[in-house]
């Protein structure tokens, strides 16, 4: 056998089949390394948002803690105003209060003017954060004797 045939006919080194099944199975590593960074980073967007939509709850919650029961802000009805996060994006927040009574037989008898305030945020259409709803008792907010059922 001539000298070309012998080398064509050696098996040492690395064949074709062999370097495109080591690609193949490269590549299928790195797909799937970009997969859970893909999926990670997707998740971490969604925990962002819901991050931001409680803080925004959280801030009006505590404004209505900082106000009179009957200042028009806390008028019953539904309100809806956009606010920007703090991560640059709008949210609609969505406040509903509702009126009622707390009043109960036996010792303790709850206050008769009670208002639900029930907050929903959703960021393009999508809901992120609630309904999330609190309790706001006249009395509580007043700290009047009137108010608490003295006279």
């Amino acid at each position: 056998m001539s000298a070309p045939a012998i080398k064509l006919r050696d098996e040492s080194g690395i064949g074709l089949v062999e370097l495109l099944i080591s690609l193949l199975v490269l590549n299928v590593g790195i797909f799937a390394t970009m997969g859970a960074f893909t999926s990670g980073a997707i998740a971490i967007r969604h925990a962002s948002r819901v991050s931001t939509a409680a803080a925004l709850a959280d801030k009006k919650i505590e404004a209505f803690r900082d106000m009179s029961y009957s200042n028009p802000s806390f008028a019953v009805g539904t309100t809806t105003a956009n606010q920007t996060g703090a991560d640059g994006l709008t949210y609609s927040v969505t406040t509903a209060i509702t009126s009622g009574s707390q009043l109960t037989t036996g010792t303790y008898q709850g206050s008769a003017a009670v208002k639900v305030v029930t907050i929903t945020i959703t960021n393009s259409g999508k809901t992120v954060y609630g309904p999330a709803s609190t309790t706001f008792s006249q009395c509580a907010q007043d700290l009047t004797t009137a108010a608490c059922g003295g006279s």
